[in-house]
């Protein structure tokens, strides 16, 4: 298949490659871009359409995402396959391919899907909350972290209305006679991710806008903890688009190796009300334990549309110890991007497919026999429920 697809023997490759239907998806984009003509582009879409009915859900849900959204990123993300959540990035300079040929994939992949979907038991008048289009499908959960709400990378979270601050923080517990420093930062962007500001030990107190750092601890033999105010509204006056949450490991241990550490986000209306870390104002935590890892972007803000943008990567800090936000700039500002202009398949397409294949699509909830929503019914963080039963 590759040599024919290097000697540009385009149709000759699609004959071969419809005699498996998953690999045919995979390559469709790279057939696609090598088609040196309108019809040789138009006959081997046609060929897929021959053959998408043989192709599993999961596979087609990623071929319609990617042509639905292709080019719409300057950056191209990739997450490797295994139990340790990397992110790498690409500049997405690959060939065009005409918005009619991915119109017509997209077609295609939904009307496998609907015929997929329509050979499941019936699910009634169904809702689909219009708020699933901001939550990804979960195709593989391997590498995610435990948290209170465990959500896909690149979903985005709402932030809860009438708030002021955001609250980020840190905890951990170092072994006996082993000195663990973990540092919380916040690396600030405008909306074409130049860099603004950071919070952190090295910069405690924005001299701009309104954001503050509790103060660096060092060692926490008994545990200890850090956490950084952010004012919503004195950030995006300023011009903030973006806010890079991150933790480092300072003195070079693997979050793996602690005994305990975590990270989490309170939504406050007031920074000074209630206690410091008044559990009724905690809106998610995650358990930081990725195996070699020093680095780690729970979540990226998006400080104009007032979401968190679920991240959970991470990786090793620039230099075995001493890792901060100015040795690692870089690579920070190229993991919050990639996170931010992810386009993946969501919840939403996936949900509205099967309620038009297997019933009927209702506006209300109290009239619906099956329900999709962020806080009822199906809700996001049922990842079991939507892996056994909607893939």
């Amino acid at each position: 298949l590759q040599s024919l697809i290097d000697k540009k023997e385009i149709m000759a490759a699609v004959e071969l490659v419809k005699q498996r239907p998953g690999e045919f998806a995979r390559k469709l984009d790279a057939l696609l871009r090598k088609g040196s003509t309108s019809d040789t582009v138009l006959a081997t879409v046609k060929a897929f359409g021959e053959v998408a009915d043989n192709v599993s859900v999961p596979v087609l849900l990623q071929v319609k995402a990617h042509f639905a959204n292709r080019g719409a990123s300057d950056l191209r993300v990739f997450f490797p396959k295994g139990n340790v959540a990397k992110s790498y990035g690409i500049e997405n300079d690959v060939a065009p391919i005409s918005a009619d040929a991915c119109a017509h994939v997209v077609a295609i992949c939904d009307a496998a899907l609907t015929k997929h979907f329509s050979e499941r038991k019936p699910l009634g008048k169904v809702y689909v909350d219009p708020a699933l289009k901001n939550y990804l499908v979960p195709f593989s959960q391997r590498s995610a972290s435990k948290a209170l709400k465990t959500l896909v990378r690149g979903s985005r979270i709402d932030l809860p209305k009438n708030i002021s601050t955001i609250r980020s923080f840190v905890y951990w517990k170092q072994a006996k006679n082993d000195r663990v420093d973990l540092d919380l930062s916040a690396m600030m962007f405008d909306a074409d991710w130049k860099y603004i500001e950071h919070i952190s030990y090295t910069n405690l107190r924005s001299h701009t806008y309104q954001a503050c750092h509790s103060g660096d601890i060092t060692s926490a033999p008994k545990g200890a903890s850090e956490f950084i105010d952010l004012d919503i509204d004195s950030a995006v006056k300023f011009g903030a688009r973006y806010i890079v949450i991150c933790v480092f490991s300072f003195t070079g241990q693997a979050f793996a190796d602690l005994p305990e550490c975590f990270m989490g986000w309170m939504a406050r209306k007031n920074p000074g009300s209630g206690e410091i870390y008044e559990p009724k104002t905690v809106e998610n935590k995650i358990d930081i334990a990725a195996a070699g890892q020093q680095i780690c972007i729970p979540m990226v803000l998006d400080m104009v549309a007032k979401q968190v943008i679920w991240a959970d990567i991470g990786g090793l800090a620039k230099g075995a110890i001493y890792g901060n936000v100015e040795r690692n700039s870089e690579r920070l500002t190229m993991m919050g991007k990639g996170i931010s202009e992810l386009r993946r398949a969501n919840l939403y397409d996936l949900f509205v497919l099967h309620g038009n294949a297997r019933g009927a699509l209702c506006e209300n909830a109290k009239d619906a026999d099956t329900v999709f929503s962020v806080k009822e019914g199906i809700t996001p963080f049922e990842m079991d429920i939507i892996m056994g039963q909607y893939l």
